[in-house]
């Protein structure tokens, strides 16, 4: 019995495109976000789908609406993929970070596992409670097939966890807005059969991954 489970990373919102980091900040969509969303639930229109999640942020669930309206499905939240706690950071660019911290942010950028700031998510607890998402979800809706809308890097971290890697690659992993990774869970394994496919969004105007929102 195979449990398919569609992760998408949320339409683009304006910090995305000024490259500011949200952490756990309720921004909405940008016009250009709620386009990529539209498109997506255009392409998943075809797939039957038991259930659609978001984490509990609005720009998770204002993209999870849009993707759930051909399914006639109602949205349910699901905090374990809630967005990485970055508060000490929110409303940051990388340059704004670096000029005030630089020793963090060298840390953030080669080994975010090993990063142990205030106001900082631990990474051991993050990948944590993925592990318990991931796991509720495919014994939850086992032999169907679920979307979750969320984040980057609880993306990345699922990513890791389905490939049985070590935090250390988690900069390895790019993921784009609204940017599809698809996992299947079976008895034996769990295999990634899909890695941030942006196909839905053929005229290029995708939002390349970048430093906020992570």
């Amino acid at each position: 019995m195979t449990t398919r489970l569609y992760l998408v990373r949320h339409g683009c919102t304006e910090s995305n495109r000024d490259r500011r980091y949200m952490g756990r900040s309720e921004e909405g969509l940008s016009s250009e976000g709620r386009r990529q969303a539209r498109r997506l639930a255009r392409r998943l229109a075809g797939n039957e789908l038991a259930a659609i999640y978001s984490s509990p942020l609005r720009r998770t669930k204002e993209t999870a609406q849009i993707v759930a309206q051909p399914h006639r499905l109602d949205v349910g939240v699901a905090t374990e993929f809630n967005e990485l706690d970055l508060s000490r950071w929110a409303g940051l660019t990388a340059a704004e970070i670096e000029a005030r911290e630089p020793e963090a942010w060298d840390t953030w950028c080669a080994d975010p596992a090993s990063l142990a700031l205030p106001g900082i998510e631990p990474f051991d607890g993050l990948r944590q409670r993925v592990r318990r998402g991931l796991e509720g979800l495919s014994k939850r809706h086992a032999g169907a097939a679920v979307a979750v809308v969320t984040h980057d890097g609880i993306i990345r971290i699922a990513v890791l966890e389905a490939l049985g890697m070590s935090l250390r690659h988690y900069r390895a992993i790019a993921v784009s807005n609204t940017g599809m990774t698809v996992l299947d869970f079976t008895p034996d394994r769990t295999y990634l059969r899909t890695h941030n496919d942006t196909g839905h969004l053929s005229d290029g105007l995708d939002m390349a991954p970048g430093p906020a929102d992570r």
